[in-house]
């Protein structure tokens, strides 16, 4: 989110519509034991990956639907860290990194700009089950270290029926460890890694499972640390491997089972994560080189505390899940070039750097209770109802370093100005904005038999959403005025159906046809900060997604291969707009499609060999013209930001017969093209471009006992693939991937 009292380079409007047919399958999910000795000791079936996509568990090879699983033991075998390290690696996913906290995954093109926008994400993001979007400007999305999680489960495709708002494109579901009743367990990791032009980075992570009854009451602790070394040199500041990040945190859950039939877990998360400068180098200064007259720092904060209970019924599961949640997130962006505009305007004599300073804070408190009978039956069904409360409170200041002084001095202004404008010495104008939000549903699915073979699914969400937010203007452009300060209200119901029906003639076979739907939030505007009209907000989208999938089996289990055609229709889509005085807004239009084909292939011919390997055709593009005050018009076939229309990913992992169970592994990655805003569209524009590139990743690993040692490489061909494109003050900014990175791992467990 940069200013909205910035003129030129506020970055006009993102339209965006998405319709499709694209593919969607399991991705890469091997199901095995997550200790440092099972690689050789797997199971030769790969389709026991358990999920909770339809909030009961069940084989992801079941699910009439998109949904991969990236289990605990995948994780580990990629040595992944953070979101960047697996998420693109699932069928129709991009994840379009820029800055630390706000950076965004993209699901079948399914998105309206590549970055944060005015309003609700169009992907979902979920803990546990909790949801973790708020209605609005999204105040940190979610990157969870990946130590002692479980798995994480990519849903593509309108989760809206079970999932609710945010999830239009589709969700990922963090799934962490909870306490273990049934025995002591602990592990712990310690890394050290080197990453061209930066310095040496480590990290350190340990975990604690302690049965304080065994098969009644536990505990388990997690704490997390890493330094990751920036390796980008900023020019203005004089600091080399300017964009160090740290992150530190942990996990504290309990679990009680009084009894076979009751369950009752606490789970607590926290993370910080600090960048000291932002991660896109500008282009033009050289390689891995920026220019700004401060660090553009961020700071990201997550607080989660959820309380969930099991109790199971003849022949039914009650669930009740309560959860209480705060953000927080500051950063700054420089905006010295243009520090000249606003000394013309306003009479000021500043030298020092102009910046703008943005963030906020959110709570949230949301409470889900539903009822699901046993699976097994000719007729399944589960009902539900949840509501999610939050407020939020978000700033956005532009200043600079001795404004107090300059005001006082300004013949526009005079003595004593500076205090009422500048009260920090810094600050001349700012927008603050107060914002409750609640949304309230009755959901439910029922599943009918027909046959064996045959099974019919449908279900549905009714829901209801209120946002009401307060606007302060504050500074030069209301003094000797008081504060502007104004409400707005946005309300809004619907109902969201959702029905599939499989066909799965053999244990080995299954089709599925499947018709679902998906919204977010409407946003409020507010009226009064621009001379020119303005519509009170936007409304939730309307989105509808039709596709057709198969899951095959083969080789007695030993060769998977999945397959799904989807096509998306998306209406009415939620812009960001601006008015000609350069007032941000949200509205409604526009038409745009996704369609495509996604295949994944999981194959292990014997205990020593595995292949994965997922391939995505997409094209999401605009339906109709869409016109972009002060850009021109992009035309209808337009491609969607922050898509692409080609993604292959290929991991192949060898275990050698033969002491301290050696595994080879090399794993490739390519992203076609895209573009980053709907402004490159436009015939003519500079486009703002990213993907392209193919990345090849090397891991080789040794097991000694209950420790295992990696040696691995990411980039090895130091490749500068770049993951989103925006023009900024300074230049045009490129978000890339981490050049080539070597380092050594050792994993223990208990």
């Amino acid at each position: 989110m940069k200013s909205l009292t910035t003129t030129a380079l506020s970055r006009a409007v993102r339209a965006a519509c998405v319709l499709g047919l694209a593919a969607a399958s399991a991705a890469p999910a091997f199901a095995q034991d997550s200790s440092a000795s099972a690689t050789t000791a797997q199971a030769k079936d790969l389709k026991t990956v358990v999920v909770t996509a339809g909030k009961r568990n069940e084989s992801v090879r079941e699910i009439a639907g998109s949904v991969s699983a990236v289990t605990a033991a995948e994780l580990d075998a990629l040595g992944a860290q953070s979101m960047s390290d697996y998420i693109q690696r699932t069928p129709g996913v991009v994840f379009n990194s820029y800055q630390p906290g706000v950076s965004h995954v993209v699901m079948r093109g399914i998105a309206t700009s590549s970055g944060n926008v005015q309003g609700q994400t169009t992907t979902g993001y979920f803990l546990n089950e909790v949801p973790l979007t708020e209605p609005g400007f999204t105040i940190v999305v979610p990157d969870i270290d990946t130590f002692d999680l479980n798995r994480v489960e990519v849903l593509r495709g309108p989760q809206g029926t079970l999932f609710g708002s945010a999830s239009m494109g589709g969700a990922i579901n963090y799934i962490a460890n909870v306490a273990d009743t049934s025995g002591f367990d602990a592990a712990a990791e310690a890394t050290v890694s080197k990453t061209k032009n930066a310095d040496v980075g480590f990290g350190g992570k340990a975990m604690v499972n302690v049965p304080i009854k065994t098969d009644v009451l536990a505990v388990r602790a997690v704490a997390q640390y890493r330094d990751d070394p920036g390796y980008i040199d900023n020019i203005g500041t004089g600091k080399d491997g300017a964009n160090t990040t740290k992150l530190a945190g942990g996990r504290f859950s309990a679990v009680l089972t009084p009894n076979e039939d009751t369950t009752l877990s606490w789970l607590s998360l926290l993370q910080n994560t600090d960048s000291d400068d932002n991660a896109y180098q500008i282009e033009g200064l050289g390689d891995l080189k920026r220019n700004t007259a401060v660090p553009e720092y961020t700071n990201t904060k997550v607080a989660v505390h959820s309380l969930r209970l099991d109790q199971r019924f003849d022949g039914m599961t009650f669930t009740a899940l309560a959860a209480y949640q705060k953000k927080k997130q500051d950063w700054r962006f420089d905006y010295t070039p243009i520090r000249g505009a606003y000394n013309a305007d306003l009479d000021l004599d500043l030298t020092s750097p102009l910046s703008i300073y943005s963030g906020g804070e959110s709570t949230g408190k949301s409470i889900e209770l539903r009822l699901a009978s046993d699976k097994g039956s000719r007729f399944e069904w589960l009902v539900g109802g949840m509501y999610f409360d939050t407020s939020k409170d978000l700033y956005e200041t532009i200043g600079a370093d001795g404004a107090a002084a300059a005001f006082d001095n300004s013949s526009l202004y005079g003595p004593g100005a500076g205090a009422v404008i500048a009260p920090d010495g810094r600050i001349f104008n700012a927008f603050y904005t107060h914002l409750d939000g609640s949304e309230a549903a009755l959901f439910g699915e029922g599943s009918f038999s027909f046959t064996p073979e045959w099974k019919l699914t449908v279900g549905g969400r009714l829901f209801r959403t209120k946002v009401e937010s307060t606007s302060t203007q504050v500074g030069f452009s209301t003094y000797p005025g008081d504060p502007l300060v104004t409400p707005s209200q946005t309300k809004e119901s619907g109902f969201n159906p959702k029905v599939s029906l499989s066909y799965t003639p053999s244990d080995t076979v299954m089709f599925y046809g499947l018709v679902s739907e998906g919204f977010r939030f409407g946003t409020p505007n507010t009226s009064g900060l621009s001379a020119y009209p303005i519509p009170s907000g936007s409304k939730s989208d309307s989105l509808v997604n039709y596709e057709l999938g198969t899951r095959t089996s083969w080789a007695d289990g030993r060769l998977l291969v999945d397959a799904t055609a989807f096509y998306v229709d998306w209406k009415d889509i939620q812009l960001r707009l601006q008015t000609p005085d350069f007032y941000n807004y949200a509205a409604n239009g526009g038409k745009a499609y996704s369609r495509g084909i996604e295949l994944s292939t999981q194959w292990r011919p014997t205990d020593q060999f595995e292949w994965a390997s997922s391939v995505t055709w997409q094209q999401a593009r605009l339906d109709e013209d869409l016109f972009i005050l002060y850009y021109g018009t992009a035309p209808a076939g337009s491609q969607l930001p922050g898509s692409a229309d080609w993604s292959i990913n290929n991991t192949l992992r060898y275990h050698f017969d033969a002491a301290y169970e050696p595994t080879l592994a090399l794993s490739h990655q390519y992203l076609g093209s895209g573009i980053s805003d709907l402004n490159s569209a436009v015939p003519g524009a500079t486009p703002n471009a990213q993907g392209n590139y193919n990345l090849f990743d090397l891991r080789y690993s040794m097991t000694f006992g209950s420790t295992e040692v990696s040696l691995w490489s990411t980039n090895l061909t130091d490749k500068r693939g770049v993951t989103r494109e925006v023009a900024e003050v300074n230049g045009i900014g490129q978000g890339i991937v981490r050049p080539r990175t070597v380092g050594m791992t050792v994993h223990w467990k208990y």
